[in-house]
């Protein structure tokens, strides 16, 4: 019996019984929906807290210091570890970094900022675009470059007006980094009118200033980078006075090219006698927790298809019954015992593929009306295509599945009692 035939008998049988049908396909369509939608609750948890931790940061930044262990072994970090980091597979991009407060001062406005000193080449890596220009090069000793993040205008204090916030009436800021003088000092002296020490060992006024070349703004990444400056690794210990032919760093950034491959780099890197950490490290903890929650969920979604099967193993059962004689007497006209089970599981199958494309439909409905239903507790659905595809074709399997031991039983059917049958 060819492929089709079986198709169109078996659509021909389902429609002598069509109350039948439909309620055991209502069934399956309910039992997809269950599995289908906890399964996507889940995945809608894990969404929900990958974007959280998006928003604190890049997830393939990997921040490399030196291990703080007493055994083991210790890898120094120079500029040998560097460029051995930039040689690992899947590694964008590396830079050593050097973090300081400093004071900037624009006229009479005062903010407190966090410098980043790292290699300016590859600045682009590791935040975002600029909003406003470009990004710094080196600039000179006496005009280093640097980029501000895009809420330092509003941090400004009026020291001249007892450090009142530098804004107007609107709440914008009165400083305009990019068109306006900007200084910056460590020593909060140097802005204070405070004296330091002289090299006769009397007291002289406080100065230090350093004039900046603004030459952009970027995003502060949702609180990441919060009030921060970055401008060149080299500039910066200039200025600090920081002078070391094989410098040890204190921290180094590590950018992969894919979120995939930093927890391989980082155990590269760890192995190395280094410590990492990176916010992939929190998505990876999420990640376990979902798998979890959604195996837990996809238990109960099995047992909603479990009580489907049932229901067609039913109502194959009950189809037998009543075709007793169609099946003696297909027998009889020479059917083989293989032409009749594969009838009734084409049939099984058709039930489980209906009801699983009406139960794909019920999920998609009930997406839009949970987060509606439990909008206090900010659930989700998510469903990828593999999870839609694989529900109906799970229900087609578990529809066949459950036809097996009927579609036997009509299989070792007697031809000559089956024709004897009322």
């Amino acid at each position: 019996m060819k492929l089709k035939d079986l198709f169109r008998f078996g659509l021909t049988n389902l429609l002598r019984r069509k109350t039948r049908s439909l309620l055991t396909g209502l069934s399956m369509a309910v039992g997809v929906m269950c599995i289908v939608v906890l399964i996507s609750v889940g995945l809608g948890y894990e969404q929900s807290y990958r974007e959280s931790i998006e928003s604190m940061g890049s997830l393939t930044k990997i921040d490399v210091t030196a291990s703080t262990g007493s055994y083991g072994r210790k890898a120094i970090l120079n500029g040998k570890a560097v460029e051995a980091f930039k040689g690992i597979d899947g590694v964008e991009a590396v830079t050593p970094v050097l973090q300081k407060s400093a004071y900037i001062v624009s006229g009479n406005y005062v903010n407190m900022v966090r410098i980043y000193g790292l290699d300016t080449d590859v600045l682009g890596s590791f935040i975002s675009s600029a909003s406003k220009g470009v990004f710094p090069e080196e600039g000179t000793r006496s005009h280093p470059e640097v980029i501000f993040t895009d809420d330092v205008p509003a941090g400004f204090a009026n020291r001249a007006n007892n450090w009142q916030p530098a804004v107007d009436q609107y709440g914008n800021p009165l400083v305009d980094l990019m068109n306006q003088p900007v200084r910056l000092t460590f020593d909060y002296s140097g802005i204070s009118g405070g004296q330091q020490e002289g090299t006769d060992g009397r007291a002289v006024a406080s100065s230090g200033l350093i004039s900046l070349k603004v030459t952009g703004i970027c995003p502060a990444v949702s609180g990441n980078f919060s009030s921060a400056a970055f401008m060149s690794y080299d500039r910066l210990t200039e200025m600090l006075g920081i002078r070391d032919n094989d410098p040890v760093y204190e921290l180094v950034w590590v950018k992969a090219s894919n979120v995939n491959d930093v927890q391989r780099i980082a155990k590269i890197i760890q192995d190395a006698g280094l410590s990492t950490y990176s916010l992939n490290d929190m998505l990876e903890t999420v990640r376990h927790q979902s798998r979890q929650i959604q195996g837990m969920l996809g238990a109960l979604g099995a047992v909603a298809i479990l009580i489907s099967a049932i229901c067609v193993a039913n109502t194959m059962m009950m189809a037998i019954t009543e075709r007793t004689r169609e099946i003696g007497v297909l027998k009889v006209i020479g059917a083989e015992r293989s032409d009749i089970a594969r009838m009734f599981l084409v049939e099984a199958l058709l039930v489980g593929f209906i009801g699983g494309i009406a139960g794909l439909i019920l999920s998609f409905v009930m997406k839009f009306l949970i987060p509606v239903i439990f909008a206090s507790r900010d659930l989700r659905c998510v469903i990828p295509l593999w999870l839609a595809v694989c529900g109906v074709l799970f229900a087609g399997i578990v529809a066949v599945l459950a036809a097996l031991v009927p579609a036997g039983k009509a299989t070792r059917i007697s031809p000559n009692e089956a024709i004897r049958t009322e």
